[in-house]
């Protein structure tokens, strides 16, 4: 529990009244004895006391909040990322305020620093995991363990993510002089992803597995494809291990991903215009064993 002001009070056997002139270096103003006045600095060391970032807000009647906009909150990502952002932004003393944007670009086009995606020329700060690098990693994967028909399940190509996940399936299956497999495109939602997940299994040559370019299209991917097809999917989440189907995940640093943003916000407050883009490294979680 976070010390209070009155706790402070109560340990010095002082009003809160008291506690407070001092805390705001009106002591002198208010005739407070330089005894008092250390005993309450002191005190407020030793228990670790923090103003409320809301107090400050009132008494420099400015708002020390930062806002980040998500996609979808429903989404374990998104909810990650913003955890990772609020605890960054609690460290500065800030209070961060989080938006639903429902994956709409006109609202998207609203943040100072893009989180997870960029927006065609639009040249602000963002910090992004490697779509590509962890596609390849992925495809070097089930590469290792004998597949050459590799299918992808992706997203809306105006989605700048989903355009990077696309290249760098591509990419990583010509490093291995091998063709794509069937691909389909569906939005992030449990239903579409499946029925897309269905047309793309009835390609041929089937595909031996599938790729999934986030949670909601793995989910959707899973609940479609037979047990003898693999799926690999881009973003880990709880509970993978426990799947009656081991599912390997390319596993993006999500909290990462939330604290850097705010660092970058707060640099762009300090120094406008840096416009400085960070490209974080996914890991590979393999799951399961034979060509899993």
């Amino acid at each position: 529990m976070s010390v209070r002001m009155k706790d402070i009070a109560h340990t010095l056997g002082i009003s809160q009244t008291t506690v407070s002139h001092v805390l705001r270096g009106r002591d002198g103003e208010f005739r407070i004895g330089a005894k008092t006045a250390r005993r309450v600095r002191d005190t407020v060391e030793r228990l670790g006391y923090r103003p409320s970032v809301l107090a400050r807000n009132l008494k420099h009647h400015r708002a020390y909040a930062l806002a980040l906009a998500v996609g979808d909150l429903a989404d374990p990502f998104w909810s990650a990322l913003a955890l990772g952002a609020q605890q960054e932004a609690e460290r500065h003393g800030y209070v961060l305020v989080v938006s639903h944007t429902g994956e709409t670009l006109d609202k998207e086009r609203r943040p100072f620093v893009l989180v997870d995606r960029t927006i065609d020329r639009l040249d602000v700060p963002s910090v992004v995991t490697d779509s590509i690098g962890g596609m390849r990693l992925a495809v070097d994967h089930l590469v290792s363990r004998g597949h050459r028909q590799i299918g992808y399940l992706g997203g809306p190509a105006h989605i700048t993510t989903f355009r990077d996940r696309l290249a760098g399936y591509r990419q990583a299956l010509a490093a291995h002089g091998l063709r794509p497999g069937p691909y389909a495109v569906s939005r992030s939602d449990l239903e579409g992803a499946r029925k897309a997940a269905v047309r793309l299994l009835r390609r041929r040559p089937a595909a031996t597995a599938v790729i999934a370019g986030n949670l909601w299209l793995t989910m959707g991917t899973l609940r479609a494809a037979p047990d003898d097809v693999v799926v690999v999917g881009f973003d880990d989440f709880y509970l993978a291990d426990l799947l009656r189907r081991p599912v390997t995940t390319v596993a993006q640093p999500v909290e990462d991903l939330g604290r850097e943003a705010i660092r970058l916000l707060l640099e762009e407050v300090a120094k406008p215009g840096g416009n400085r883009h960070v490209v974080l490294p996914p890991r590979l979680i393999v799951r399961g064993g034979g060509r899993t």
